[in-house]
């Protein structure tokens, strides 16, 4: 979601310095990427058939149908242009932003079929384990994302009038965010298939057998 609010600056009324000016405005753009963190929602009252139909064409070969863990990232962006305008018309903007990272949807499903105590509780660790990969590789993802945006974002972009200025800024900080993103999204569903390996499931598979 892209929210874009008030543009803020001046009309220079002389060429004179405009582009050492266009060139403070990095300085003064503010670039903030925060993670809402929240717990998932604890769901025990799916079947292990609607578990499996719930993981779809995302079913891992060894993945463990007695648990699944469920998130869907979000994020919404703010984005307001600081910008100069000089006697031409010409405009330069520096674009200030908010990202807010977070889930859409975040559940943990245990089979309602699993009632023994003991096996519950280590399908249970198991999904929580993937949870804690989403937060946190989400939280880790904000700090980076911040440094990588204020280092992309930090030159100004000339265009011959404020509205082409706006246009221009918009699609420049989408480009940016974009990929961003995709790569944070597909680090945490790599380092999530890690823990789905078959030494990992082996190794449950033990535990629970291990079960009184």
């Amino acid at each position: 979601m892209l929210t874009l609010l008030a543009a803020s600056g001046a009309a220079a009324g002389s060429n004179v310095g405009f582009e050492s000016r266009c060139m403070r405005l990095g300085t003064e753009a503010k670039v903030s990427v925060a993670f809402e963190d929240k717990p998932p929602t604890r769901i025990d009252s799916r079947s292990l058939s609607e578990l499996k139909g719930l993981s779809g064409a995302r079913l891992n070969p060894h993945h463990n149908i007695l648990g699944l863990t469920h998130a869907v990232p979000s994020a919404s962006l703010k984005l307001t242009p600081n910008m100069l305008v000089d006697g031409n018309g010409v405009a330069c903007v520096v674009p200030s932003l908010v990202l807010t990272l977070g889930f859409a949807e975040f559940e943990v499903y245990l089979a309602k079929e699993l009632k023994d105590p003991c096996r519950r509780r280590i399908v249970e660790e198991h999904e929580n384990e993937h949870a804690a990969v989403w937060r946190n590789h989400w939280r880790a993802g904000a700090r980076l994302l911040e440094t990588a945006l204020r280092n992309a974002l930090a030159k100004p972009s000339y265009s011959s009038n404020q509205d082409e200025a706006v246009n221009e800024m918009t699609c420049r900080v989408n480009d940016a965010v974009g990929p961003l993103l995709r790569q944070l999204k597909d680090g945490a569903i790599a380092a999530n298939q890690q823990i789905d390996s078959p030494a990992s499931y082996q190794f449950e598979a033990n535990r629970m057998r291990a079960c009184p």
